[in-house]
């Protein structure tokens, strides 16, 4: 049985419209930049062909026909008011054609891509904007969202790491206060028609948003609250490495070799909530697919179970354990959720992925209310490198959609 996780933030529901992989038998889908594989989808509104990839594999020998199609939304991820022939030059639908079967490897599978955009279809509009697939041999059914955005370049942001106005955020958090630049572009109720968020390494399930300018300044806007701004820090992903079956990456502790797959054990991992912050770039919560077996090639990549532990003495009060990050689709899935083994004292789950590199956390959820704790099993410390996404939107009064009018990434390491 397939769940659907809900998630949540201030005054918005994110179902139908967030990332999805409604087919148990889609793995190791990434929506990137090309050539890019630890990028965000975020593109220009005038760009080359091909600039968006999408790559995805579907398990078995079975060859599928799947289809997609674009929907324009406005800020909040709801569907926005314009026609699909308004905000799609081109065909409104479309087949993938990229298809290319795996060999030499025990799991059987099916590697499947898309370039966007492409000569049969472009996007002609800024925006947030769902990209879907439908497998046509099952009467067109949805197995597969992506998100991504299309910015018009045409405003500045100018974003800063401050102070948190709060002593007791100063080693925990980060606060962020920026100013929007707006050229060419008269803008007569601020306070109404431009609204921003923010993200986290390229997170929505804990973005920030939407925010008003607090003050105009001449044609500057202003945005510098005291406390609002905020995100916990966090600490470095963990990660491990299985870029090889051949032998053990780092943080690998077994290999099985099993008849149509690899069994992979990770290292035992501890609590770091209460340790010191140890530095070192991380893929902020990503993974890269690689393989570093000799002369093979990513259609060469195989498939494992992978075993993640955590060791804890008792068992915690209401609570539960999951597995997190780009690899779980940011969301808090039920074959991440960890088990408690009461004779090892460990919390455990194993879960199915392609070879390649994994950033990873623990999170910590509260039965009661199903949110994430501040702290869990991880922490939170100030000098942890994130990347933080400014984005702007902007929709004068009459408009039918809201228009993307700038994007910036900055890193809390590089201020």
């Amino acid at each position: 049985m397939r769940y659907i996780i809900l998630l949540f933030l201030p005054g918005i529901l994110f179902s139908q419209t967030e990332n999805q992989i409604l087919d148990p038998d889609l793995c190791a889908v990434q929506l990137i930049l090309s050539g890019s594989p630890l990028s965000q989808p975020i593109v220009n509104l005038q760009t080359g062909p091909n600039v968006l990839l999408l790559e995805f594999d579907h398990m078995g020998d079975q060859l599928k026909d799947y289809k997609y199609t674009l929907t324009h939304c406005n800020s909040d991820w709801q569907p926005s008011e314009l026609d699909d022939n308004e905000y799609i030059d081109g065909f409104t639908e479309d087949r993938i054609t990229s298809v290319e079967n795996c060999f030499n490897t025990l799991a059987q599978y099916t590697h499947y891509r898309l370039g966007l955009p492409n000569r049969n279809m472009r996007w002609v509009r800024s925006g947030n904007y769902l990209l879907k697939i439908f497998d046509t041999d099952y009467e067109d059914r949805l197995v597969l969202v992506r998100r991504f955005m299309v910015v018009e370049p045409a405003w500045r942001i100018e974003a800063e790491f401050v102070r948190t106005a709060q002593v007791d955020k100063l080693d925990t958090h980060h606060e962020i206060d920026f100013i929007v630049i707006p050229k060419a572009a008269r803008i007569s109720m601020p306070q109404n028609d431009v609204k921003a968020f923010l993200l986290q390494n390229g997170r929505w399930d804990n973005a920030l948003g939407p925010l008003k300018p607090y003050i105009t300044r001449g044609d500057n806007l202003v945005f510098d609250y005291q406390d609002q701004i905020v995100f916990p820090a966090g600490k470095e992903f963990r990660f491990f490495d299985i870029r090889s079956f051949d032998y053990r990456g780092e943080f690998v502790r077994n290999i099985v070799d099993k008849p149509t797959y690899f069994e992979v054990t990770l290292k035992s991992d501890e609590s770091r909530f209460d340790r010191p912050v140890i530095f070192r770039p991380d893929a902020d919560g990503r993974f890269i697919i690689d393989n570093q077996n000799a002369n093979q090639t990513l259609l060469q990549c195989d498939y494992a179970t992978v075993l993640f532990s955590i060791k804890q003495n008792l068992p915690l009060d209401d609570a539960d354990v999951y597995v997190f990050g780009e690899l779980s689709d940011w969301q808090l899935k039920p074959e991440f959720r960890m088990q408690y083994d009461q004779a090892t004292q460990v919390y455990w789950c194993d879960t199915w992925l392609k070879q390649g590199h994994y950033d990873y956390q623990y999170v910590v959820v509260d039965r009661k209310t199903g949110k994430p704790e501040l702290d869990g099993l991880e922490g939170n410390w100030y000098t942890t490198g994130n990347q933080y996404t400014v984005l702007i939107y902007f929709r004068p009064f009459g408009a039918r959609y809201d228009r993307l009018m700038g994007a910036v990434t900055l890193n809390s390491t590089r201020q």
